[in-house]
């Protein structure tokens, strides 16, 4: 019987992360059992770690770096501790050791991003991005929002895409199949670089350098609708079989699409559509947001919309139904909206109608 693993619930560990930094942040020292306990639900997932830096970082608190003291170096000045702290200032001597070491201990270990070395979930949330080192040199690139699941064995190298988009540089290693599935596809590569952005509805695969082979595991067309546990559940029973279907050889500068939805709901469109020849311009372009830059010569502006709202959690409308067609060129700041918005208002006729904190609307200037 295949174990299925269950993601954590991202929402539920989000407000776990902030009860635990109001704890810590409190008057009264965190017990051995507190720690034994803090200790415990870090170890349950790397979601669980990440959400609380994030969370951490996004208050603006210094508290996890403030617990986690090299000791040894110096000790800790209670002086330069925020007042918020207060606990840490009712030990003396040793007990002030104590409790630093055992807090550093702790936090030292599991606050950190899990080993590149390990298998296991990695993760991003909505505007940021992540490199992974993995264990045999690979360096994976996750862009917003995107979610995967690393499995390395002895005989291959597995990689689930669970959510979003990421690239991959491969370190070759010909007794080990390095495979990405993403949806039905599976994309296979020995050295080579490559990114795959698992849509709602499709699988863009772009190959950025040597050639990857392309493949369908057109019995999980049943379940392509389904949650990506589902069907990770499926494929990882399929991992090694004969079961995926060949469909093609890619090459550097090329790029191609899986048409997984629209297939699975009966559609008589082809899996794959035709191999597209990428430009060294569009190329570069579509690779931008590995260097945190979005760029664009003459999409639509719902285009370009639909691609900043990637990287915010903020909320862009449309109010004007003529507008959306309108083309937009220009490089932007991963994440920065206020200098798109700017630029909209200042160069293409348009107003940026401000709703609320996170909510915006678009219209034609008057």
């Amino acid at each position: 019987m295949t174990k299925i693993s269950t993601l954590p619930n991202r929402k539920h560990v989000q407000e776990e992360a902030a009860q635990w930094l109001i704890k810590l942040d409190g008057d009264q020292a965190p017990s051995k059992q507190d720690l034994l306990a803090l200790k415990e639900w870090l170890s349950r997932s790397p979601v669980h770690r990440h959400e609380l830096n994030t969370l951490n970082a996004f208050w603006g608190n210094n508290i996890l770096t403030e617990l986690v003291v090299p000791l040894g170096k110096h000790e800790p000045n209670v002086g330069l501790i925020r007042t918020g702290l207060g606990w840490l200032t009712s030990f003396q001597g040793m007990t002030v050791a104590s409790a630093f070491s055992a807090l550093m201990i702790f936090l030292f270990m599991f606050l950190q991003e899990p080993s590149p070395e390990m298998n296991g979930f990695y993760a991003t949330a909505v505007g940021q991005q992540k490199t992974i080192t993995l264990e045999d040199g690979s360096v994976l690139q996750l862009n917003t929002d995107s979610q995967i699941d690393v499995r390395y064995t002895d005989e291959y190298r597995n990689i689930h895409l669970l959510q979003g988009e990421v690239h991959f540089d491969v370190s070759k290693d010909k007794q080990r199949p390095f495979n990405v599935y993403a949806g039905i596809g599976r994309i296979q590569a020995i050295g080579t670089e490559f990114t795959v952005y698992l849509k709602k509805k499709d699988v863009d695969i772009l190959v950025t350098e040597g050639q990857v082979a392309l493949d369908a595991i057109t019995t999980l067309l049943a379940s392509a609708t389904k949650s990506p546990d589902t069907v990770k559940a499926d494929s990882d029973k399929l991992s090694n079989s004969n079961a995926p279907e060949r469909l093609g050889l890619l090459s550097e500068g090329q790029s191609v699409t899986l048409n997984i939805q629209e297939v699975a709901e009966g559609s008589k469109k082809e899996l794959i559509d035709t191999i597209e020849v990428v430009e060294t311009e569009k190329l570069t372009q579509r690779q931008a947001w590995r260097k945190g830059m979005l760029v664009f010569s003459g999409e639509t502006l719902e285009q370009v919309v639909e691609e900043i709202s990637r990287y915010t959690t903020m909320s862009i409308e449309i109010a004007d139904p003529e507008v959306r067609n309108i083309q937009i060129g220009g490089r932007f700041k991963v994440g920065d909206v206020d200098n798109m918005f700017q630029a909209l208002e200042a160069n293409f006729g348009l107003e940026v109608e401000r709703i609320s904190y996170n909510k915006a609307r678009l219209k034609l200037a008057d």
